[in-house]
């Protein structure tokens, strides 16, 4: 239901439609048989979807033994506080971006010690983020080892344009890091309304994990 387009973000088709409530359910569903069988534990962390990934992952029966955090970063100073998204990131790429994004899965994974972290930015709406007037105490300036820039400039807020990152264990990902292993999309996803909006950015969030716990258990 959402385009992959790590290069650019264009306009979907009117009749393009989000996802029901029941579809997110169901890849929730999904998501938490995978990581009870496999005995794997996650956490979340969140910008643009304010906590509904969290909320539907939560919602499955059981999901104790297996969730074990979620954060909702909405503006760039929880970023940098809790996630440790750096100055020199935020400045040259903005907040929702692939660096960031990537950024914020590792410290999940890193912070609550699980098997899994995913983490999602994106545009509820074509609204720019509201420029940060305090910078958060201790946030790190330089962007970490590892993580060079994706080629390309920052596009102006679209509605709709979606990054997520999963982070798990060294060799599960296409980005190496030092202490995990990252994979990383950029999905446009219907956003009609708020509503509409967390709902797709969800399910593609939902979709890429299954898809790497999936992979990770034929490795």
């Amino acid at each position: 239901m959402a385009d992959v387009h790590p290069n650019g973000v264009r306009t979907l088709p009117d009749d393009v439609e989000p996802p029901d409530e029941s579809d997110v359910a169901q890849a929730a569903e999904a998501v938490a048989g995978a990581l009870a069988r496999g005995g794997q534990t996650i956490a979340v962390v969140e910008g643009a979807t304010g906590g509904y990934l969290a909320h539907v992952l939560t919602t499955v029966p059981g999901a104790t033994s297996w969730f074990r955090a979620g954060i909702v970063a909405y503006t760039d100073y929880p970023k940098q506080l809790l996630m440790r998204v750096s100055t020199d990131t935020i400045e040259a790429r903005g907040a929702i971006s692939a660096e960031a994004t990537i950024q914020m899965a590792r410290m999940a994974r890193r912070l609550f010690a699980t098997d899994w972290a995913v983490a999602i930015t994106g545009y509820a709406d074509a609204t720019a983020p509201a420029t940060p007037t305090v910078r958060a105490p201790g946030a790190p300036g330089d962007t970490p080892d590892g993580y060079a820039l994706v080629t390309g400039e920052i596009r102006d807020p679209v509605a709709g344009a979606t990054v997520v990152a999963i982070a798990g264990a060294p060799g599960t990902g296409d980005v190496a890091a030092e202490d995990a292993g990252i994979a990383w999309q950029e999905h446009l996803v219907p956003a009609p309304d708020r509503d509409g909006y967390r709902r797709g950015a969800t399910l593609v969030a939902l979709e890429l994990l299954l898809e790497r716990i999936a992979a990770s258990s034929r490795d």
